[in-house]
C-alpha cells in the first residue's frame, strides 16, 4: 500500500476551563467557581498570544493569531470532533496526548507565571487538577478510543492514591502515565516509588516524559537579573531541557529498568540526537572508565542495552539533522510528533510539507519511514493498525508525496533546521 499510516506521539489536549468544574472533587467546585471568574479575566494558555508574546517575535504572534486563532484552528485541543478534524487535515491516523498548561488552578503558563510573579497552586489543588484532568480527558479519548489515546497524569506525593490513580486510568483506556517533577531528596528511583513502578509495569502502562512535564527536579530556573527577557527564555528552557533528559541516566543508573524489565519508557518532545553521546558516555563509564567492575551486581547489562529493550523517543518535530543521523540515534526508536496545538509543532506549515523537509530532503526509505512515522508508535502504545487501515487509506498520505525533498523552504525558522546535538 502506498498510504503512510502517520501516528503522533506527542499532541496536546486541554478542556476549556470552566468544563473541568464536574470532573473535579466535589470539595474543590465553589472554589473552582470563583477562579474561573479570574481566569476568564486574566487567564493563558501556553499557546494563547499572551503567553507567545513571551518568547515570539510580534510579527510570529500577529500570524499565529490570524492564522490559527481567528480561524478556529485551536478547537482542536479542548473539542474531541474539532481534533479528529484537525487529525484528517494533517493526514495524521492517530494520537497519544499530553496535558497543557491550563489544568485547574493554573492561571498562566508557568513561564507568563513567572514573569508576573504568580505562585503555583499548592499540592492539593495540584492533586485535584490532575484528578480532573484524567477523567476529563479519558471521556475526550472516548470519541475515537481507536485513535486517541492519553498519558495520565499522577501525583506522587501519595504512593497508595497514585498506584488507584494509575488503575483507574488504565480502566478508563488510558496506555501510560507522564512522569512529574521529582523532589531532589525523592528521585524516581528511591525505593519509595518502587510500588508505583510495580502498578505500571503490572498494567502494562507506558511510562512517558515529557519537556516541561517531568523532570528530576522540581526546582524551577532561576533567571533573577537576566539582561534580556529572549535570553530568561533560553536560561528556562535549558534547564527543562537537562533536567528531562537527566530521566534517562536515572532510570538507568538508579536500577529502575533493571527492577522492572518489562516497563516501557519513553522520553518526549526532548530531542533524539542527544542520546547517542549519553549512551556512549554511560556506556564507557559501564566498562572502560575506572568506575567500580561491582557496578555489575546491580546492572548486569551495559546502559545502551537498557535503552535498546526498554527505550523509546517522542522525538516529536525532529530535526533534518536527526533524521540524517537516525542510524545513530536509532530508526525503530524515533517517533515523529506534530505538537499540536503549539507554535513550534508541524501544524502551522503543515505537516506533510514537515515531512518532505525533514524525511524527503534526509532520502528516507520506505520501509524505515514507516517505523518512524507510525509502526513503532503503534507498537508501544498499543495502536491497532488494522483498525486504523480504514483511516489511513482514507487520509492518504502517500510515499511519493511526503518522501521528496521539497521544492520551496517552508521552514526557514524552527526545529527543521535544529543541528545535531
Amino acid at each position: 500500500m502506498d498510504n503512510l499510516m502517520v501516528i503522533s506521539s506527542d499532541g496536546h489536549a486541554t478542556a476549556r476551563m470552566e468544563d473541568y468544574r464536574d470532573y473535579l472533587d466535589a470539595e474543590f467546585r465553589d472554589e473552582f467557581d470563583a477562579f474561573v471568574v479570574e481566569y476568564r479575566e486574566e487567564g493563558s494558555r501556553n499557546f494563547d498570544p499572551p503567553a507567545l508574546r513571551q518568547r515570539l517575535d510580534p510579527e510570529l504572534v500577529t500570524a499565529w493569531q490570524e492564522e490559527m486563532v481567528d480561524r478556529g484552528r485551536l478547537e482542536g485541543s479542548s473539542d474531541p470532533h474539532a481534533r479528529l478534524k484537525q487529525l484528517d487535515r494533517e493526514g495524521i491516523a492517530a494520537e497519544i496526548l499530553f496535558p497543557d498548561f491550563g489544568l485547574p488552578f493554573e492561571l498562566y503558563s508557568p513561564g507568563l507565571a513567572a514573569a508576573k510573579g504568580y505562585p503555583p497552586p499548592d499540592q492539593a489543588h495540584v492533586r485535584a487538577a490532575k484528578r480532573a484532568h484524567n477523567r476529563w480527558v479519558a471521556d475526550f479519548c472516548s470519541v475515537a478510543p481507536d485513535r486517541l489515546t492519553a498519558m495520565a497524569v499522577i501525583d506522587w506525593t501519595d504512593v497508595e492514591d497514585a498506584i488507584k490513580e494509575i488503575q483507574w486510568a488504565r480502566e478508563a483506556g488510558l496506555k501510560g502515565v507522564v512522569l512529574p517533577f521529582f523532589d531532589p531528596v525523592l528521585p524516581l528511583y528511591h525505593p519509595r516509588h518502587d510500588p508505583i513502578w510495580s502498578a505500571i509495569e503490572e498494567l502494562e502502562m507506558v511510562v512517558n516524559s515529557h519537556q516541561a512535564l517531568s523532570g528530576t527536579s522540581n526546582v524551577p530556573a532561576q533567571t533573577t537579573g537576566v539582561r534580556h527577557p529572549a535570553a530568561a527564555i533560553r536560561l528556562s528552557a535549558g534547564w527543562l531541557l537537562f533536567i528531562v533528559h537527566d530521566l534517562l541516566p536515572q532510570m538507568i543508573w538508579g536500577g529502575v529498568l533493571e527492577s522492572f524489565p518489562r516497563l516501557k519508557f519513553v522520553v518526549t518532545e526532548s530531542g533524539s540526537s542527544w542520546v547517542v553521546a549519553l549512551l556512549a558516555d554511560m556506556d564507557y563509564a559501564y566498562q572502560g572508565s575506572y568506575l567500580r567492575r561491582d557496578i555489575g551486581d546491580a546492572l548486569p547489562i551495559r546502559p545502551s542495552e537498557y535503552f535498546e529493550r526498554q527505550c523509546y523517543l517522542g522525538s516529536s518535530i525532529f530535526s533534518r539533522a536527526e533524521v540524517e543521523g537516525r542510524h545513530r540515534i536509532g530508526v525503530s526508536k524515533m517517533m515523529l510528533g506534530q505538537d499540536y496545538p503549539h507554535h513550534e509543532g508541524t501544524v502551522h506549515s503543515g505537516t506533510s510539507r514537515y515531512l518532505q523537509a525533514t524525511l524527503g530532503a534526509a532520502g528516507v526509505a520506505e520501509d524505515e519511514a514507516r517505523m518512524m512515522l507510525g509502526d513503532t508508535a503503534a507498537a508501544v502504545f498499543g495502536f491497532d493498525p488494522t483498525a486504523l487501515a480504514p483511516v489511513t487509506a482514507r487520509l492518504a498520505v502517500r510515499v511519493r508525496d511526503v518522501l521528496r525533498p521539497p521544492e520551496e523552504d517552508f521552514f526557514p525558522r524552527g526545529d527543521v533546521n535544529k543541528p545535531f546535538v
